[in-house]
């Protein structure tokens, strides 16, 4: 028996199709009101998706609530700590590091109270940092103190803090960072999002870089490590690739028959946009996706190592980009 915490986001739904696949019992947990119709369409992307779907054990309750989850995580075997919140707009941050860092310090004291075992998905939004671009950021790279985070960065390494906290008072765990993650399905959500953009045709681009990861490939990865019981107390980039955003954008476009990005946004146009954005937000009320994080973060240039997880298993291989994407391709028009 395994808990998944996050069950109804991208990286939630894959790897609950994945836990089933590999023949688990599993509990997941939803919030009272979530919608389960998107999680139900990640499923029915697998020839046994909805044989599997009904296998699926759905537990209703918070992260926030501890209290609520404690029998539930004292019968699993394992607990996936996949919620989070995501954001990057500023007035979203007391409900961000609540969210987090709370939820996250409640199942990791679960889990040590009941002896089990936790993976736990951090990012690479928590890990160190490089003092140029030619540098490549692995598990070991250290913090710069004085560098501008996000609240959504800082919650991150906040929480991972506090797993390992736990790990020094005896809890079994593994820590995965993943890199920004692409998959099908949930597409008007996080990541998802950006593909569903891109897929009309973005005109700009910048010159910005990062790495990103195959929900497929996370998924599998995760299970792997989670019941490896020669890895403890670990943390492991999970990172497919690293490419510009003009790369992802323009292989995103050419799978999808569109005009390729051809013009360049400059860090100073880019500004003006996010902070044009946000007094137009102030007047309708909605939140903009391009905001003052995004738009420095799409003008940074990161690299990210894979050499620890693919040296500890030296057959596996992610998936490339281009494959990833037209895989997302072929999955949005079956949905269609």
């Amino acid at each position: 028996m395994v808990f998944v915490t996050g069950a109804t986001g991208l990286l939630g739904s894959h790897l609950l199709y994945q836990l089933l696949s590999s023949g688990h019992i599993v509990r997941a947990l939803k919030r009272k009101g979530s919608d389960l119709d998107a999680v139900q369409s990640v499923f029915k992307q697998y020839s046994d998706g909805l044989q599997l779907w009904n296998k699926l054990i759905w537990v209703e309750g918070d992260v926030l609530e501890s209290e609520n989850l404690s029998d539930f995580i004292q019968k699993s075997s394992t607990v996936y700590h996949c919620a989070a919140m995501v954001s990057f707009h500023a007035n979203d941050q007391d409900l961000l590091l609540q969210t987090n860092l709370k939820g996250t310090d409640h199942m990791a004291s679960l889990c040590l109270e009941h002896g089990v075992r936790l993976c736990y998905v951090s990012s690479i939004a928590a890990l160190g940092d490089v003092q140029c671009a030619e540098e490549i950021i692995d598990e070991n790279t250290l913090e710069i103190g004085n560098r501008e985070r996000s609240i959504y960065s800082k919650s991150k390494g906040e929480s991972e803090k506090i797993v390992w906290k736990y790990i020094k008072k005896g809890l079994n765990a593994v820590i995965v960072c993943p890199s920004i993650i692409l998959g099908a399905g949930m597409w008007n959500k996080s990541s998802a999002r950006l593909y569903s953009t891109a897929a009309k045709g973005i005109p700009v681009y910048t010159k910005g870089m990062t790495g990103y990861v195959d929900v497929r490939d996370l998924v599998k990865v995760m299970i792997r490590l989670a019941e490896d019981t020669a890895v403890k107390n670990e943390r492991f980039i999970l990172n497919g690739g690293n490419y510009t955003f003009q790369e992802l954008f323009t292989t995103i476009a050419r799978a999808n028959k569109k005009r390729v990005p051809f013009l360049y946004l400059h860090p100073w146009i880019s500004g003006l946009l996010w902070r044009a954005l946000a007094i137009l937000g102030k007047i309708s009320g909605k939140k903009p996706a391009f905001t003052r994080e995004t738009a420095r973060s799409s003008h940074r240039r990161s690299q990210y190592s894979s050499a620890k997880i693919l040296t500890l298993y030296p057959d596996f291989q992610f998936y490339t980009l281009e494959e990833t994407v037209e895989h997302i391709r072929l999955m949005a028009l079956l949905e269609a």
